[in-house]
C-alpha cells in the first residue's frame, strides 16, 4: 500500500487527498470489455503519470527502427536505460541505505534510576521482580522515589511554589476551618512529592525524541489531514473550527464531547493511575484518594489543558521551537542541584503527634514488636530493623567515654561487619544509604565521624513502614457510597471553570448524538512511518506539490530516509535540551503557574495575542526555505503555511490533538495502563 499511495502523484488543488490518492489504474479493467480497455487504460494512465519518460523511450523507440545502421551506437542508450530499469524493479520503498551522515550518533541520555515496581517486590541484588536466587526484599525507591533525584534549586523552588500554591488554594481555605495541626497537610505534602518524583523517574526512561517522531507526529498528521479536508468544506478560517470537528465524527476524543465529558474523563484518568503515582497502600485511605481525585482533575489538569490548547500559548511555544538563534547567555551562573523537593516537603508540624511511636516505643513492647516484625515480613524490610538495631546496640558501645584497644579492634570489627552486610552490593540485606555514609565506613572512620551520622541515620528508612504498620493495624471501616463531588476552585465558581469564552462547551456534541461514519481515504490506503514520509503526506495534503517534486522525493527516499530520521531525532535531542535549561523551564513553570492560580490577574491583551500571532505566522513562512519555496511555487507555499496557522489557531482543535498527544505521553510513561486502558475509560 505504502508503493502504491507514494509513487501516485499529488491530488491537484481542487481534489481532496482521499480521492487522489484512491485514484489510479486498479479496476480499470473492469467490465466487459476485460482486458483490451484495461490495457488501454493502464497504457494512458502510465503515459499521463510519466509524460517525459514515456517521450524519451518512444523517441528511442522510433530512431532505433529509422536509423538501425547506427544500432551499435543506440545499444549504448538502450544499456543505459535497461540499468535504469533493473534498478527501478529491483529497489522498493523497504529498500533504504543506511545513514550517511556518519559524525552524527544519536544516544538519548536516560538517567540511570532504579526501577519501580508499585504492587510488589524486587531482588535488592539483582533488582529483579521474581527472583529465584535471592530472598526477595522491598526495594526502597517504591517508598521514597525521590532518592537519587536532584535538580537545580531555581528549577526546585518553582516547582515548589506551584505545589504550595496548590495547598493555599485548594487545601487551607477550609482545612484551617477544622484544625490548626499540620500532620495532614505534611502528609499530602509527602504524597505531592512522591507524585512528582515518581513522574520525573518514569520521564527519564522514555526516549522523548522517537516517541514525538515514531508517535505523536503521525497523530499531528491525522490531525492535518482532517483540517485540511474541513478547508475544502469552507474557505472562511472562522467556520474552520466547525467543519474539523463534524469531520472528525466518532474519532472525536471523548473528552471534547463538552466540558463536563472533559472534567470526567480527567477524573477517570486520575483514578486510573493512582497505583501507580501514589505511595503504596494510599489508595486503601478513602479520605486521601478521594480528595486527590476531585481536587487535581478539576483545579489543576483542566485549567493546565486549557492553558495548553490556548492559541496564544500554542503560538508561544512554536515561536521557541522554530528559533534558530543561539540561546541568550544565562546572566546568572547556574545555581546548585538539590535533593528534588525536599525543602517543600519538610513537615510544618511542631506539634507531636499522640498517634505516631517511635522506634524505642515499638521496641520496649514486647507485643507491639511482635506485630512490627510480622508486618515487616510481609513488606520484605526485617533486614530494615535489624540494620536499626544493630546501629542502636553500635552507638551504645562506641559513645562510652573510656575505649581500649581491644574494644576499639572489636568495634572496628563490627562495623566492617556492618558494611558487609548492609552496604555491599551483593549482599542479600543491602540497603540503600547515601554515598558518603558508605565511603567512610569503607575506610574505616567509623570511630571519628561516623557515630553521629549513624545516629542521624537510623530508623530514617523505617519510619515509612512504621506509617503503613499503622495503617494496616486499623480496623478496616464500612464502604460509604462513592459521592461525585466537583470540587473545582475554593470559590465554587464552577461555570467559570466549566464553560469560559474561549471553549465555550468544547464539541458540544451530545454523548448519544447519531455520528456519521468518518472515512479517512489516505490513512486507509497506507501507512506512513518516519519524518520523512511525514514530509511527502504534508506536500501531497498541505503544498500540493507537483508531479515531477513527488516522484523526485520518492526516489531520494531510498538514498535519504534514514539519514533523515536520525538527524531528526538529534535535531529534537538538541532542541529539547534547549528547553529544558534552567531558564527556560522556569520561565514555563512560571507560565503554567499564572495560567493556572493567577485568575485574578489582569489577561494579555487581544492586541498582544494578535501581535504575538502575526510573528507567528511570518516566523513560519521563513521557516521554510527559498529553495523550496521556488520549487512548490510561492502561493503553494502561501497557502499551506495558512492552512496550517489557521489551524492552531482553533482553540477546541488544539484540544483535540492536545488529548491525542496526552494519552501517547500516559501510556509510555505508564505502559502498565495498556492492559486497563480499554476496560477503565
Amino acid at each position: 500500500p505504502l508503493t502504491r499511495a507514494l509513487t501516485r502523484p499529488p491530488p491537484s488543488a481542487g481534489a481532496g487527498s482521499g480521492s487522489g490518492a484512491a485514484s489510479g489504474p486498479a479496476g480499470a479493467g473492469s467490465g466487459r470489455h476485460g482486458g483490451g480497455a484495461g490495457g488501454r487504460a493502464g497504457l494512458r494512465e502510465t503515459c499521463r503519470q510519466y509524460p517525459l519518460s514515456c517521450c524519451l523511450l518512444l523517441g528511442l523507440g522510433t530512431a532505433t527502427l529509422l536509423l538501425n545502421r547506427y544500432l551499435h551506437i543506440l545499444m549504448i542508450f538502450w544499456s543505459f536505460v535497461a540499468g535504469v530499469v533493473t534498478f527501478y524493479c529491483s529497489l522498493g520503498p523497504d529498500s533504504l541505505l543506511p545513514n550517511i551522515l556518519f559524525t552524527i550518533k544519536y544516544k538519548p541520555k536516560q538517567l540511570e534510576l532504579p526501577e519501580l515496581f508499585p504492587h510488589g517486590h524486587s531482588c535488592a541484588v539483582c533488582g529483579k521482580v521474581k527472583c529465584k536466587r535471592h530472598r526477595p526484599t522491598l526495594l526502597l525507591e517504591n517508598y521514597q522515589p525521590w532518592l537519587d533525584l536532584k535538580v537545580p534549586s531555581k528549577v526546585d523552588a518553582s516547582l515548589s511554589e506551584v505545589l504550595e500554591l496548590v495547598l493555599e488554594n485548594f487545601i487551607y481555605p477550609w482545612y484551617r476551618n477544622i484544625t490548626d495541626d499540620e500532620s495532614s497537610v505534611d502528609e499530602l505534602r509527602g504524597t505531592l512529592r512522591f507524585f512528582a518524583s515518581v513522574l520525573v523517574r518514569r520521564i527519564h526512561k522514555v526516549d522523548i525524541p522517537t516517541v514525538i517522531t515514531k508517535k505523536m507526529l503521525k497523530a499531528a498528521m491525522k490531525h492535518i489531514e482532517v483540517i485540511a479536508k474541513a478547508r475544502q468544506k469552507v474557505k472562511n478560517a472562522e467556520f474552520l473550527q466547525q467543519a474539523a470537528l463534524e469531520e472528525y465524527g466518532p474519532e472525536l476524543h471523548v473528552a471534547l464531547r463538552s466540558r463536563r465529558d472533559e472534567l470526567h474523563y480527567l477524573r477517570k484518568l486520575t483514578e486510573l493511575l493512582f497505583p501507580y503515582i501514589l505511595p503504596p497502600k494510599s489508595t486503601e485511605c478513602r479520605s486521601l484518594a478521594l480528595l486527590i481525585r476531585e481536587i487535581l482533575p478539576g483545579s489543576v489538569f483542566l485549567p493546565s489543558m486549557d492553558f495548553l490548547a490556548d492559541p496564544d500559548t500554542v503560538n508561544h511555544l512554536l515561536l521557541i521551537f522554530i528559533d534558530d538563534s543561539p540561546p541568550e547567555t544565562a546572566t546568572e551562573s547556574t545555581s546548585s542541584l538539590v535533593p528534588f523537593l525536599q525543602k517543600f516537603a519538610e513537615p510544618r508540624n511542631k506539634k507531636p503527634s499522640v498517634l505516631k511511636l517511635e522506634l524505642k516505643e515499638i521496641r520496649d513492647q514486647q507485643d507491639l514488636l511482635f506485630r512490627f516484625m510480622n508486618f515487616l515480613k510481609q513488606e520484605g524490610a526485617v533486614h530494615v530493623l535489624q540494620f536499626c538495631l544493630t546501629v542502636e546496640e553500635f552507638n551504645d558501645r562506641i559513645l562510652r567515654p573510656e575505649l581500649s584497644d581491644t574494644e576499639k579492634m572489636s568495634l572496628h570489627d563490627e562495623v566492617q561487619k556492618i558494611y558487609k552486610t548492609y552496604c555491599l552490593d551483593e549482599s542479600i540485606d543491602k540497603i540503600r544509604f547515601d554515598p558518603f555514609i558508605v565511603e567512610e565506613i569503607q575506610r574505616s572512620k567509623i570511630i571519628k565521624s561516623v557515630p553521629g551520622k549513624l545516629m542521624k541515620e537510623k530508623g530514617q528508612h523505617l519510619e515509612p513502614f512504621i506509617m503503613n504498620f499503622f495503617n494496616s493495624c486499623e480496623s478496616p471501616k464500612p464502604k460509604p457510597s462513592r459521592p461525585e463531588l466537583t470540587i473545582l476552585s475554593p470559590t465554587s465558581e464552577n461555570n467559570k471553570k466549566l464553560f469560559n469564552d474561549l471553549f465555550k462547551n468544547n464539541a458540544n456534541r451530545s454523548e448519544n448524538a447519531e455520528r456519521r461514519q468518518n472515512q479517512n481515504y489516505f490513512m486507509e490506503m497506507m501507512t506512513i512511518e518516519g519524518v520523512y514520509d511525514y514530509l511527502m503526506y504534508i506536500g501531497r495534503v498541505v503544498f500540493h506539490i507537483p508531479d515531477w517534486l513527488h516522484h523526485l522525493l520518492m526516489g531520494g527516499r531510498i538514498l535519504f530516509k534514514n539519514t533523515l530520521e536520525l538527524y531528526t531525532d538529534y535535531y529534537l535531542h538538541n532542541k529539547l535540551e534547549q528547553l529544558f535549561e534552567e531558564n527556560r523551564l522556569v520561565s514555563l513553570i512560571t507560565l503554567l503557574r499564572d495560567a493556572v492560580f493567577c485568575e485574578n490577574t489582569e489577561p494579555r491583551s487581544l492586541q498582544d495575542k494578535q501581535k504575538r500571532a502575526k510573528q507567528t505566522f511570518e516566523e513560519m513562512m521563513r521557516y521554510i526555505p527559498d529553495l523550496i519555496g521556488k520549487c512548490i511555487g510561492e502561493e503553494a507555499k502561501y497557502e499551506g503555511i495558512r492552512l496550517l496557522f489557521d489551524g492552531l489557531q482553533q482553540p477546541v482543535l488544539n484540544k483535540q490533538l492536545t488529548y491525542v498527544l496526552l494519552d501517547i505521553g500516559i501510556q509510555e510513561l505508564f505502559p502498565e495502563l495498556s492492559k486497563v486502558c480499554a476496560n477503565s475509560i
